[in-house]
């Protein structure tokens, strides 16, 4: 688990660092050269970095699944899913690697690979808005 938090804690580093470079380097600044200043000054190479902007895929899904509960919709199939993401994040049950993301709660545990990750946000984002456009028509 330590290493999944440092790992997330370097993504946030490099998103912190992004933004600094936005607000301040000139509009020369190549992405070779960002990425390669990064690297030196926080001496990392992680090959999972990435993976790790996937973290913040989750943000709006975990209001979904609240959206989907307020609403007091039946939180199964792909949301009952988001509740088990939601549980293993916040007890600290899930783990990142390169075969993808591994999330379990009390519930139950299931895996995404990257590919499958994405998707998956798209298919809950897409339906929660298709759903609530259909109720302002």
């Amino acid at each position: 688990m330590i290493n999944n938090i440092l790992r997330i804690n370097a993504h946030l580093k490099y998103v912190e660092y992004l933004l600094h470079v936005f607000d301040n380097y000139s509009d020369e600044a190549t992405m070779k050269q960002i990425r390669e200043e990064f690297a030196a000054k926080f001496h990392i190479n992680s090959p999972l970095l990435n993976q790790h902007f996937g973290i913040y895929r989750l943000l709006p899904l975990l209001f979904i699944k609240e959206e989907y509960k307020k609403d007091k919709k039946e939180l199964s199939g792909l949301i009952e899913k988001v509740k088990i993401i939601r549980d293993s994040v916040c007890h600290n049950n899930f783990s990142i690697d390169e075969k993808g993301y591994h999330f379990q709660n009390d519930k139950g545990n299931f895996d995404l690979s990257i590919e499958e990750y994405q998707k998956f946000i798209y298919e809950i984002e897409n339906t929660f808005y298709d759903e609530k456009r259909n109720l302002l028509k």
